[in-house]
């Protein structure tokens, strides 16, 4: 296919085009802008040493670290019980937050070869956020002692309500959904153009047919 022909069916349907691309922007504005719920974060550190060793002044070694890092793998898992999730959900009965609602808005994290953890919670409110990371935490927390006998994690900082909310980035989305109409519109007249067989020049003859083409008939305007 000619990239003349393409070209010029492109011009030609300049308004599909500009269509699709209001369209795709308007999604994107009204996804992003007008329903798109505003979401605060706020983060709990936590911290897993053995407290003991530093309360009797003795040095940390890499063993330790080791020890540390394995059991933080290790009981991670229990941040997602249903278990944990229910009884942090009656530290905050002031939110009226329920264990199933807790648990969605709470992850937890470290980096790798790590023995720092992050509780990062997000909700509409910036109170609640805060008090549900510090109350997956607490509870975490405390469940992990429960088991372990040991007093190796704790917290190093505490969630605070977020002044700011979460950028959304809903210009560059919106943009993407204006971009993605104008492609759409392109794939469009491409196609149409693909399964256009009708003949519009003496090449498309020659193409065709395989005839040489002889003469052509001028078009005139007879009144």
């Amino acid at each position: 296919m000619e990239v003349r022909r393409i070209l010029l069916s492109v011009i030609h349907k300049w308004w599909l085009i500009i269509l699709l691309a209001a369209v795709g922007g308007a999604i994107g504005y009204y996804q992003y802008f007008l329903t798109a719920q505003t979401l605060y974060s706020a983060n709990t550190t936590l911290y897993a040493l053995n407290k003991d060793k530093i309360a009797s002044g003795q040095t940390i070694s890499t063993q330790d670290l080791s020890v540390s890092q394995g059991v933080v793998r290790q009981y991670s898992g229990i941040f997602y019980s249903r278990s944990v999730a229910e009884a942090a959900a009656k530290r905050i009965t002031d939110f009226n937050v329920s264990g199933a609602e807790l648990a969605s808005m709470v992850t937890i994290s470290s980096a790798e070869d790590s023995t720092v953890l992050t509780v990062r919670a997000e909700a509409s409110d910036p109170k609640i956020a805060a008090a549900a990371a510090n109350a997956m935490a607490d509870e975490f927390i405390s469940q992990i002692r429960t088991i372990t006998n040991s007093d190796f994690i704790g917290i190093l900082d505490p969630a605070q309500p977020p002044d700011n909310p979460i950028p959304n980035n809903g210009l560059k989305k919106t943009l993407l959904y204006f971009l993605g109409g104008i492609v759409v519109a392109l794939g469009i007249i491409y196609v149409i153009e693909y399964f256009n067989t009708s003949v519009r020049s003496a090449e498309d003859i020659e193409e065709g047919l395989n005839l040489r083409v002889v003469g052509i008939i001028p078009e005139h305007d007879i009144r």
